[in-house]
């Protein structure tokens, strides 16, 4: 046996979560979004453009979230547990984690609603740089205000995410997978993503889970609608 004191950044982690989990009241929506329209207009976008930057699926989610959250700003938002008010924000900054040598960081894409798929993808390749090469300041980490975590990226399928306090949703991303599915009475092959939603059941119910995660997949299942947004 064996004792390793934490590091700073473990301790950061370890008494955030632990905030957020004896909280909040933590309840997951699962669904899954048939994206085989979107890989394939994906990747003709990056045929088009070189890969520079490239379009990953995790810069559609961002921009497909940041569109449903315009509709549904309640997950989007912030409970005062002290003032008992639900604090709506009019901006949305996507807090993106990311697993590194250091542990869990959470690097925040600021005003992502206003920023371009090329512009997005620019953002998360910069972050990605910055957090592998240990160059990133506390700012980058401040500020978030809804946050995706593409656990999918290493394995497995359903999650229960914890919320980042003091936020009321989290978006967890499952492996995407080639499926069988029933298209018009035939067996086809869809490649479907999971999508995990925490919220806080203090702050929204059930059916609202249901309806933001519905217009999410409706970005995600049609990417034509990204150009009419």
């Amino acid at each position: 046996m064996r004792r390793v004191p934490l590091t700073q950044i473990r301790k950061t982690i370890a008494a955030q979560m632990s905030r957020s989990a004896f909280t909040i009241p933590h309840v997951v929506h699962n669904d899954e979004a048939d994206i085989t329209q979107l890989d394939r207009f994906r990747r003709q976008l990056n045929e088009q453009t070189g890969n520079d930057p490239k379009l990953t699926p995790l810069a559609f989610v961002i921009r497909a979230t940041c569109l449903a959250l315009r509709k549904f700003p309640i997950f989007n938002a912030s409970f005062d547990e002290e003032n008992q008010q639900i604090i709506y924000k009019e901006y949305i900054n996507i807090g993106v984690a990311v697993d590194s040598e250091r542990g869990l960081i959470v690097p925040v894409i600021r005003n992502a609603d206003r920023l371009s798929l090329r512009q997005i993808a620019m953002e998360l390749r910069s972050l990605a740089d910055r957090i592998r090469n240990n160059r990133f300041a506390i700012e980058d980490l401040r500020g978030g205000t809804f946050t995706i975590t593409n656990v999918g990226a290493l394995g497995g399928v359903v999650s229960t995410p914890i919320i980042n306090y003091p936020e009321v949703a989290i978006l967890g991303l499952g492996r995407s997978r080639w499926m069988p599915v029933v298209r018009r009475d035939e067996i086809v092959k869809a490649l479907m993503l999971p999508l995990n939603l925490s919220f806080d059941h203090r702050a929204t119910d059930g059916a609202n889970a249901a309806r933001f995660t519905k217009e999410l997949m409706s970005y995600l299942e049609t990417p034509a609608k990204f150009l009419l947004d």
